[in-house]
């Protein structure tokens, strides 16, 4: 047997870096869309607070 294994041997060792680059893709990807959903939901929050603060200030007055 050689040094570098069989054909068959390498293009498996290929394939599983392949698979495994894809998983780190796609879970830097679902990571990204769930800061974005969190990120969302914050400027929502955020214009709730503001609704609400215009409102307590307008009947100070």
């Amino acid at each position: 047997m050689s040094q570098g294994g069989s054909p068959n041997s390498k293009s498996l060792n290929r394939r599983i870096d392949s698979l495994s680059r894809e998983r780190d893709s796609v879970s830097r990807i679902l990571e990204q869309a769930q800061l974005e959903k969190i990120r969302d939901g914050l400027d929502s929050l955020k214009s709730k607070m503001e609704a609400i603060e215009v409102d307590l200030t307008s009947d100070k007055t």
